[in-house]
């Protein structure tokens, strides 16, 4: 096959549409990191990212799961007319999940504000637990717009394009209100993600109708339905697994957030943010292989699905070197887009972007084995890994501040990435990495 018909072929077009989706929502991202440090400086990025860490939080475990739960039941047979049942089921529980959530945090927004000592995170706050329940299910219609391969759309449904909406909103109250108060990043985000939401219901209910309005009863007997005891199983097994994520961008913010200054917070959020590009190709990747992941096992081609996951590393590799050295030759540039005392975090970027390569370099591990039917190992790799993970970032910070802050999160990164790969290749006897293979190396005398 030649690069045109590799460009044209159904997984090509999802490819450079998820790219230009994930480009827009990546770009939203660093926006409003922008728009945050020139109207607030470090300290209000600090701030925000509190705040955003809540949202996040809150999101993650009212999700409960079941956007990667319908991604991979969903996408195993898309054709089926029970796919509508799947996301009847899911957005139920999510969407009462979020309510608890939200009226917990809208209710706590004071207390929460004390235990940090920042008094300007009460008000965020207030417009943060508005966005709770938009952005738990904008998610969780992302799951199922991956499951019918619409990734592209799908993208514009996470956290990316919330963020894009929200600045926009942001810079329109200074601009015509004259706001200088931080609260209006928290209803910026409240109404972006409402928003956000407003359009994946049409997307949902768009997709629904064309392709399940005109079957019949008797096609419901060539698909097998999912119990909804399995439904709920897995998406148990899939919220156990988000909790690494959880440690990741909620736990290590907030106890960087209890640790450090609200400016040094920003900093280390500022850098995140910034190496999170060099990922982004990975991000690309997930919104459009895992469904098809979940069906090449399904069917039995291993050899397909081996394929499949190593060209995916490679192009994530050649993608990402560009940014790598971007980030590691011009880190006080790349930073100064924030605004003015942001360059300090020059060391945390070159640190944090380095372990982002390592990640992208891996491969969709973590899919791999969640659409193959090893979501509990993946699971226990996680929770081992994030546990420990979490210790060390605390007594990194103890010990070198905020430096230590990248460095454990880069620890983070890199040790789960490298056992996942470690279990892909004996589960699967799939190696993702572009390079030998240097753990059947070392275990040469052992495994034969």
């Amino acid at each position: 096959m030649n690069i045109k018909q590799r460009l044209t072929s159904e997984m090509g077009l999802a490819l450079i549409r998820t790219f230009i989706a994930r480009g827009i929502a990546a770009l939203g991202g660093i926006f409003l990191g922008v728009v945050l440090g020139r109207l607030y400086g470090p300290e209000g990025v600090g701030v925000f990212a509190l705040a955003q860490s809540v949202l996040l939080g809150a999101g993650i475990l009212a999700r409960y799961g079941l956007n990667n739960t319908l991604m991979r039941y969903v996408g195993r047979d898309y054709e089926s007319p029970y796919v509508g049942t799947y996301l009847k089921w899911a957005c139920h529980k999510a969407g009462v999940l979020s309510l608890v959530a939200a009226f917990s945090v809208f209710y706590m927004h004071k207390e929460i504000a004390w235990a940090f000592n920042t008094p300007k995170l009460s008000s965020v706050l207030v417009g943060v637990a508005v966005a709770i329940p938009a952005f738990t299910l904008s998610f969780v219609l992302s799951g199922f717009m991956k499951g019918v391969r619409k990734p592209a759309t799908a993208n514009l449904l996470e956290n990316g394009a919330v963020s894009l909406v929200a600045a926009c909103g942001i810079l329109l109250w200074h601009w015509l209100l004259n706001g200088s108060q931080i609260a209006a990043a928290g209803w910026g985000l409240a109404i972006a993600a409402w928003l956000v939401f407003g359009q994946g219901v049409c997307q949902a209910w768009r997709w629904l109708n064309a392709h399940l309005h005109f079957r019949d009863r008797r096609q419901q007997s060539e698909h097998e339905i999912v119990h909804s005891t399995e439904f709920s199983r897995t998406s148990r097994a899939f919220l156990v697994m988000s909790l690494a994520q959880f440690m990741q961008q909620v736990v290590c913010v907030l106890i960087a957030g209890a640790m450090l200054s609200n400016s040094d917070l920003g900093l280390f959020k500022s850098a995140e943010r910034m190496a999170l590009l060099i990922s982004f190709i990975l991000m690309v990747i997930n919104a459009v292989f895992p469904p098809r992941f979940a069906s090449l096992y399904h069917r039995g081609d291993i050899q397909g699905l081996s394929r499949l996951a190593r060209q995916g590393a490679l192009l994530g590799v050649l993608m990402a070197a560009p940014l790598l050295l971007v980030c590691l030759i011009f880190p006080a540039w790349v930073l100064g887009w924030f605004g003015q005392g942001f360059s300090e975090a020059s060391t945390l970027l070159r640190i944090i972007a380095i372990a982002q390569l390592v990640n992208v370099a891996t491969g969709s591990v973590g899919f791999l084995l969640n659409m193959t039917g090893y979501e509990k190992l993946m699971r226990n790799i996680a929770l081992l890994c994030n546990v420990v993970g979490v210790m060390l970032f605390v007594l990194f910070i103890l010990l070198w501040g905020v430096v230590g802050a990248a460095v454990g999160l880069a620890s983070i990164l890199v040790v789960q990435n490298i056992v996942m790969l470690f279990f892909v290749w004996r589960k699967l006897g799939i190696w993702t990495l572009p390079l030998p293979n240097f753990i059947k190396y070392c275990l040469s005398p052992k495994v034969s």
